[in-house]
């Protein structure tokens, strides 16, 4: 498939002729699950994990996983068997953390709208931290102490103003983005937190966005970061960590330029805390990474229901909707697209829309996408798919969820059911 951009990996490739995932035929999981279904390799978020783990081995540090990008229970069981902790933002990521057994230690809840009650249940849940990016939040959370009858240990999270150069929609580190307390803010704030009875400053944080492309934005932020954690410090502050945030970038396969491997935005962490002078072994570093351990890990399968010609366009008509992925119509995001079956290496290619039967335009999954000649019937794998899928996804038009499964070497299982009808319809009043 060549001038097509399919991001390699050691998890999805062909053998024999047949996709696999590990080495476990697509083509089975979809006989036995049927399509759209999203696919997951567990050895691949296990190598993106160690990946990370051992960028940061320089210090002691906390892999704290953003939910938000893939919140499966078994997916997350995986993760917080290997030490994994959690980054929340949501009471109910809260309680999918608790049930999927990461220890409440390791959860940093953070966000910038969190409910007085989402506060109270994260401070009875005995949570790490609560990462405080507003003046107005701070009242409640020290109000919300002083309810419960003891300290609650948060973070300040610090907007450095770097221009991450990610997309407008994933970058949260600018003075005009939502996140973050300006750091001039933030100084005036930390007299009071260290005069109260009721807050202990445990963490600094900050996060200027995802899928960064280069190391150098992030090496910039970790140091405005560090000389903020510096002044805590000298403040009088006992802080436990600093949050770099996240940011770990992932392959989608159509990247002008690779993106740098893990040990080089780790490498970028370091230098950023030792030009700050507070590389200290008593500080334990704290990242956020989502999309960078589980985004290649799945695909999307689905099924090519139609193609037609319409006009000057070739339309591939799938079962798979912008009501799963929902990515390339909000961002018209790329995701590399496999065909199940392998293709010859001198197959024609021929550009066309694969679009969704969602009766909305917005609904496709690739435009003008070169591609070997497809027919109905014919399983397609869309990649990157492991983030952003599943969380992402509605039932628009009454269509159901999709099952997922989870593979391991030889082995698959299904790790949620496809729903049922009456899911359409429940917590509905009939009358």
């Amino acid at each position: 498939m060549s001038n097509v951009h399919i991001p390699e990996s050691p998890w999805f490739s062909y053998r024999d002729g047949a996709l696999t995932c590990e080495e476990v035929s697509l083509a089975s999981v979809a006989e036995e699950v049927d399509t759209p279904a999203f696919v997951y390799s567990g050895g691949a978020i296990d190598e993106a994990y160690l990946s990370i783990d051992d960028a940061l081995s320089f210090a002691p540090h906390l892999i704290a996983y953003a939910i938000k990008a893939n919140g499966n229970l078994s997916v997350l069981a995986r993760l917080a068997s290997q030490g994994c902790g959690a980054d929340i933002v949501s009471i109910g990521e809260m309680l999918r953390a608790l049930k999927a057994g990461f220890s409440p230690d390791h959860i940093i809840y953070s966000g910038v709208g969190k409910r007085r009650e989402e506060i109270v249940a994260a401070a009875r849940a005995g949570i790490r931290a609560l990462h405080v990016e507003n003046v107005q939040e701070l009242d409640v959370v020290e109000s919300v102490a002083q309810e419960v009858g003891r300290p609650i240990a948060i973070g300040l999270r610090v907007n450095p103003d770097v221009d991450a150069n990610t997309h407008p929609y994933i970058a949260t580190g600018l003075r005009e983005s939502k996140f973050g307390l300006a750091i001039p803010v933030a100084e005036s704030l930390i007299p009071r937190v260290l005069r109260s009875q009721d807050l202990e400053l445990e963490a600094v944080a900050c996060h200027i966005g995802s899928q960064l492309e280069s190391p150098r934005p992030l090496r910039e932020a970790i140091e405005i970061l560090g000389n903020f954690a510096r002044h805590c410090i000298d403040e009088g502050a006992n802080l436990r960590a600093i949050d770099v945030g996240g940011g770990w970038p992932m392959h989608y396969g159509k990247e002008v330029d690779p993106y740098p491997p893990a040990r080089v935005f780790g490498e970028a962490i370091r230098e950023g805390l030792e030009a700050a002078k507070v590389l200290r072994p008593e500080i334990e570093i704290i990242t956020e990474p989502g999309r960078a351990l589980v985004g290649d890990a799945g695909v999307l399968l689905t099924r090519v229901l139609y193609t037609k010609t319409q006009g000057d366009r070739r339309f591939v008509i799938v079962d798979a909707a912008m009501t799963e992925l929902i990515r390339p119509a909000l961002y018209g995001a790329y995701h590399a697209i496999m065909p199940i079956t392998e293709p010859d290496a001198d197959a024609d290619l021929v550009p066309v829309d694969v679009v969704g039967p969602v009766c909305e335009s917005g609904d496709f999954v690739a435009r003008d996408r070169p591609l070997p000649e497809v027919k109905q019937g014919d399983l397609l794998a869309i990649r990157g798919a492991g983030a952003y899928g599943r969380e992402m996804q509605s039932m628009y038009n009454a269509r159901p969820l999709p099952p997922e499964v989870l593979v391991d070497g030889s082995r698959s299982r299904v790790v949620r059911r496809r729903s049922g009808p009456e899911a359409l319809w429940q917590g509905e009043i009939l009358g």
